[in-house]
């Protein structure tokens, strides 16, 4: 006799996100009632949308609007607004301070990613074990910008993350100040407790990623000292993009699945 068994998928609701059948395009300023560079070109090449068809923009400030295209020129689309919602923010904010990896390729990916989980800020720093060629080389505003928009519009989000560049590591002390900080790092002789089994609910957390080669000793001193609570990632050694994503993860996982949900 056979058995057939059918999960049904629990989809947890997150008020910042809307998944919606039509595209979802970025324009800083809706009522600007236009679409230009990347956007247009997207809009008409890519997805050969033409005058009637409807899409929604986000401005990445929590609105959405559902348009409607009244013209088509050489370089831009003409919408009209048809309707407009705001999206709440969720109730915790999540900053990332990382010091990038060498490859240029795993650090745009590890950017993809935590915008696609939600995030609102990644910080990437310079470190005493950091390759100075190689950060100049993966830390490029311009294309990482692009790139979190892009992973923005696909998640079906309305909240854009910022994405910060230090040339060291002192303003990641400054900019996480007032959080609950936290910085990935185990050691043999100290079991540290798992991040998500600490995050306090409702709240902003600041993680701190190390570099290949991990952090110095001094950097580690200085972090603790200023109130960075060492947390494990699992039991398994990480990459540094790897560690970004689950740490990214697990301060969700630990405000959405706490005690007092």
């Amino acid at each position: 006799m056979l058995f057939c068994l059918y999960i049904c998928p629990v989809i947890d609701f997150n008020p910042r996100v809307y998944l919606f059948n039509m595209h979802l395009f970025y324009q800083p300023v809706i009522k600007e009632n236009r679409l230009t560079g990347d956007e247009a070109n997207h809009c008409t090449k890519v997805m050969r949308m033409q005058v009637g068809d409807r899409f929604q923009v986000t401005d990445g400030n929590g609105n959405i609007s559902t348009c409607e295209i009244s013209r088509i020129n050489k370089s831009e689309i003409i919408y009209e607004i048809i309707t407009t919602i705001a999206v709440n923010p969720r109730p915790y904010t999540i900053k990332m301070f990382i010091a990038p990896t060498r490859k240029i390729e795993r650090n745009e990916w590890m950017v993809e990613k935590m915008v696609e989980l939600g995030v609102d800020e990644i910080h990437f720093f310079k470190s005493e074990h950091t390759h100075a060629d190689s950060f100049r080389r993966v830390t490029n505003p311009e294309r990482l910008n692009r790139i979190v928009i892009s992973a923005m519009k696909q998640s079906g989000q309305a909240f854009l993350p910022t994405v910060v560049i230090h040339q060291s590591m002192a303003p990641v002390f400054d900019l996480s100040k007032d959080t609950h900080k936290y910085i990935a790092y185990v050691t043999e002789e100290r079991k540290s407790p798992h991040l998500s089994h600490l995050i306090e609910k409702d709240s902003t957390s600041s993680v701190l990623i190390g570099p290949e080669g991990d952090f110095s000793g001094e950097e580690i001193f200085t972090a603790v000292k200023a109130g960075f609570q060492p947390v494990s990632l699992g039991k398994t050694r990480l990459r540094t993009e790897t560690a970004a994503i689950i740490a990214c993860h697990c301060v969700h996982l630990g405000n959405n699945f706490s005690s007092d949900n």
